[in-house]
This record gives C-alpha cells, sequence and structure tokens, in this order.
C-alpha cells in the first residue's frame, strides 16, 4: 500500500484546524479494505481522520485528510514534531503501509489579500483582511523587477484591526526604454509584519506589465527611410538636378503620413482625476473624430472636458493601441474631483474619480 504526505512540514495555528490530505494507492492486483490512523505520539492526540476507512481496487488512488488542531493555549514553537499515519487491513488488522510527515505550531498569518488591477496603467487595489481576533500591524512593500522605474504605496503601513478590510493604491511607473522592443516587468508587492524584519512576509503579490519604448521602431525605421531619400534628392539636385525633384520633399498625403508617425509629446495627468469616457484607437483616424465629438457635445452642455492621447501620458492605460481620453484634473484633493463627478452627472453619467 502506497501512502504519501506532503514534503514541507505542516504550519499549525493554535486552535484552528487544519486539514492534510494523504494520498493512498492501491499497486496490487486484489482490493483492499483500510483503516487509516496516526500512530500514538503528540500529534496523534490532535488528529482525526476522515474518512477513516477506505476500499480501493487494484491500480485505485483515493485521498483521506488527516484534521489536526492543536488546542487554543498550545504556545507556538519552531521545532518540528514528526507524525506518522498508518494504514492496516481493516478485516485482518495487518499493516498495509505508512508515511511521515512534520509538523509546527505557528502564529496564524493575520492577514489575507489580493491584488487587482485599476482601469489606469499600472495601477493597483491591494485589498486586505484581517480574520484573525488580534490585531496585525503591517507594512506593505513594493518593488519593480528589474529594478528601473519608481513604484508608489499609499499608505505603506496599516495596523489591521480583527475583521477590518482595507485598500492600498500601489503606483508603478516602470522606466521606458527610449527605442527598441517593449520589455516585460514585474511588480512584486509584499505584506510583512512591521515589528519582526526576521519574519517571512505575510503576503507576496505580483503583477506583470509590459513597458513600451518612448520612440517606435516603425518610427525610427520610417525617419532613417527619409533621410535616405532626402539625401538622395540631394544629391540628384546638386549634380544636375532632376525633373523628380520640384524644390520640397514631401508633398501631400506623404507630409501628413510622416507627421502622423512622429513621437507623441507628452502631456501631464495631475492626480486625481475625474475620467469621463475612452475612445480606443481604431479606424482611419484612430478613434480621435468620435472623441473630439464628444467634447464638443459635452461643451455644447456646459461641461469642458480634456482631450488627451492615452500614448502621450504615462498616467493613462495604453493597452490594446491606446485610447482617447476624456477626462478634466486640476482638483485640489479627492472631495473636489467627486464634487465635479456629482455635479455633472446627468450630462455624463460614466464619469468617476482615480486616485
Amino acid at each position: 500500500m502506497e501512502l504519501t504526505l506532503p514534503d514541507e512540514p505542516v504550519a499549525l495555528a493554535p486552535g484552528v484546524p487544519t486539514r492534510v490530505p494523504v494520498q493512498l494507492r492501491n499497486p496490487y492486483a486484489q482490493p483492499l479494505d483500510l483503516r487509516i490512523f496516526l500512530a500514538r505520539g503528540r500529534a496523534a492526540g490532535w488528529a482525526t481522520v476522515d474518512p477513516e476507512s477506505v476500499s480501493l481496487g487494484p491500480g485505485e488512488t483515493a485521498e483521506v485528510a488527516v484534521v489536526l488542531q492543536t488546542p487554543p493555549e498550545q504556545p507556538p514553537s519552531s521545532s518540528l514534531v514528526p507524525f506518522t499515519v498508518h494504514a492496516e487491513e481493516a478485516s485482518t488488522g495487518e499493516p498495509a503501509g505508512f508515511a511521515t510527515a512534520l509538523l509546527k505550531v505557528a502564529l496564524p498569518t493575520p492577514v489575507t489579500g489580493s491584488l487587482v488591477a485599476r482601469r489606469e496603467k499600472n495601477t493597483y487595489d491591494l485589498w486586505l483582511a484581517n480574520d484573525t481576533g488580534t490585531p496585525a500591524p503591517l507594512r506593505v512593500t513594493a518593488q519593480l523587477d528589474p529594478p528601473s522605474g519608481s513604484v508608489q504605496v499609499d499608505p505603506d503601513a496599516v495596523l489591521l484591526e480583527p475583521g477590518m478590510r482595507v485598500s492600498v493604491a500601489v503606483r508603478a511607473k516602470p522606466a521606458r526604454p527610449i527605442t527598441g522592443q517593449p520589455r516585460s516587468f514585474a511588480l512584486v508587492v509584499k505584506v510583512s509584519d512591521v515589528y519582526d524584519a526576521e519574519r517571512a512576509p505575510y503576503l507576496t503579490q505580483v503583477a506583470t506589465g509590459i513597458s513600451k519604448p518612448l520612440v517606435r521602431a516603425f518610427v525610427l525605421g520610417t525617419v532613417a527611410a527619409l533621410l535616405c531619400v532626402a539625401s538622395a534628392a540631394a544629391i540628384a539636385l546638386h549634380g544636375g538636378g532632376s525633373s523628380l525633384f520640384s524644390g520640397r520633399l514631401f508633398k501631400g498625403r506623404d507630409k501628413a503620413a510622416v507627421a502622423t508617425q512622429q513621437p507623441v509629446e507628452q502631456v501631464t495627468v495631475n492626480r486625481p482625476y475625474a475620467l469621463i469616457e475612452v475612445f480606443p484607437h481604431r479606424g482611419a483616424d484612430g478613434g480621435k473624430a468620435a472623441a473630439q465629438a464628444e467634447q464638443a457635445k459635452l461643451a455644447g452642455r456646459g461641461m469642458q472636458v480634456r482631450l488627451v492621447d492615452s500614448l502621450a501620458s504615462d498616467a493613462l492605460s495604453d493597452e490594446d493601441g491606446g485610447f482617447w481620453v476624456l477626462l478634466q484634473d486640476g482638483f485640489n484633493g479627492l472631495a473636489q474631483a467627486e464634487a465635479y463627478c456629482a455635479q455633472w452627472r446627468t450630462v455624463a453619467p460614466k464619469c468617476q474619480v482615480t486616485s
């Protein structure tokens, strides 16, 4: 009979039941009716087996659980305690197999959480909850991998009372390469004990993203090609002229195409801002006409908003090719921004504040 227990030591919190899976496999050609139990020892007094009996046909597998629960007053300890799970034939009591694992009694992890992406680029809400009966003083740290750029955590420390749930804002600003291919990065967020620097983090959350170059590769290629054309034209003119060169290099549609491929001039969007509407970069004009029409419509009803290309601002998401974004900023805090959305709710029902 084959029994398998977890390789890593099982951490028990005082008074909290913990289920330890036990994998069973019958490698024999005959069926087995088994009883599962723990060998005598310290852990046996904390354990129950669910279920205690199991039947396995030839080659079949099954899983039972050893439920370990220490007394609530059991003090934590870093020492490891072995425990052994036995299987015996139910009819005869003959040993069928056993497996041994380790456990330790440790303080419960006082926090659970998850990292949730916001709509704006590289910005997240870290939701934390304390489901234990004791307060948890926590420190939140974040870093970029590779470590190029900056990360802001607000707040970076919190006292999480029992039953409390809070949100921590995490904003990453990875460095963008000047040219070349987009680069992947990871944002690693850790939640630790404020006072015990030696203790492993309670929680680690990771988000990934792409950092786009400031100047796209096709723009560089286009500029290089145009320079070659200009040089060739200049040589032809200097060497006696050519009917192909008429005193200017680019005409009409060619000139407009070159203009649209230049690097986007960066603009500043100040937080908090009110997000009104978003138009994806699609269609012949990249969605700009639709965005301008909506801006004019709002202006006609007295609501003045900005039109910003997301490719021109690190504060806005530019996934899937980017967006034209209608927004308003320049507020003196969240309350003023929220009052703005409330004032114009009937005109712009999608208005929401982004901090």
